[in-house]
């Protein structure tokens, strides 16, 4: 099996390059590696690897890079390895991929499981976990742009509280599969995983090769409400609050009274209107467990 590494040695604040020196001794198998060196390399890194006829390419790195390295690959033969190694390691835990790289590891070199695994689209770009409008891409975009000198817990935290006590609901239009629904949310996402912001198992009950987006949406709540009702969210058992529901459907598009900042995979891409879509079991994930 013709296997590339791509290694990214800023994820995880530099965690990867630890993470590939040490399981690099323990890889049985021919390899060829490759370090990223910029925002967007991995995503050209494995469209070359394609073209030279890879066959497995491994991510040592965070969503961030599985996200990059997706981008290259979609819909393609080529099987996708990961070794968590970034901050959050979302698309991972909905894989049930091992947090220890040395485990992650023996499983890509077994190589015995697969899963097809959905991805969700915005415009030409593919997203792994999930993508949504409102006070989430508020906190995403202050973290990533002007918490940098924070750790990323403590950037997130910090980024919730300062957007929790300016942003306010508003009036929006969710149209799922032509049907509408009238809210007014903190936030509408559209998730292919069940992860996101680092472990909030935002979509506890998605299933990541249905051929579905699930629409998960936090109504209008007090912000009292909204402190209280967060810790839930990493657990997954906010999903019996009143103010949280799910819809499922293959497209979505958003729409509220006034334009708010849209995220993908956590990166702030513009304002409302948007659409997102799904295209179902487009990636082929070496897993622990057979799909």
């Amino acid at each position: 099996m013709k296997t590339l590494f791509i290694i990214n040695p800023v994820a995880g604040r530099k965690r990867s390059v630890r993470v590939w020196k040490d399981i690099r001794p323990y890889i049985n198998f021919p390899y060829e590696y490759e370090f990223t060196q910029g925002c967007g390399d991995a995503t050209q890194i494995a469209k070359h690897a394609k073209k030279l006829g890879y066959e497995v390419i491994v991510t040592v790195g965070g969503d961030g890079t599985i996200s990059e390295v997706v981008n290259g690959i979609a819909g393609s033969d080529i099987r996708l390895g990961i070794i968590p190694a970034g901050t959050g390691n979302d698309f991972g835990k909905t894989l049930k991929i091992p947090e220890n790289p040395r485990y992650a590891l023996e499983i890509i070199e077994e190589g015995k499981n697969l899963a097809f695994t959905d991805l969700g689209k915005f415009q030409d770009v593919y997203f792994i976990n999930i993508a949504g409008a409102g006070f989430d891409a508020e906190v995403a975009n202050m973290t990533n742009s002007n918490l940098k000198f924070l750790n990323g817990t403590l950037a997130y935290v910090t980024s919730l509280v300062w957007n929790l006590a300016r942003y306010s609901p508003c009036n929006a239009v969710i149209t799922v599969d032509g049907k509408k629904y009238f809210r007014k949310p903190w936030l509408v996402l559209a998730a292919n995983a069940r992860y996101f912001g680092g472990g909030m198992m935002i979509n506890p009950d998605g299933i990541i090769n249905d051929g579905l987006l699930d629409v998960c949406i936090i109504n209008d709540m007090s912000r009292a409400e909204i402190l209280r009702f967060l810790p839930s969210v990493f657990t997954g058992s906010h999903k019996k609050h009143r103010c949280f529901e799910v819809i499922r459907g293959k497209n979505v598009e958003i729409e509220f009274a006034k334009p708010v900042r849209v995220q993908v995979d956590g990166d702030a891409k513009g304002f409302t209107p948007v659409r997102f879509s799904i295209v179902n079991r487009a990636l082929s994930v070496i897993t622990p467990v057979k799909d």
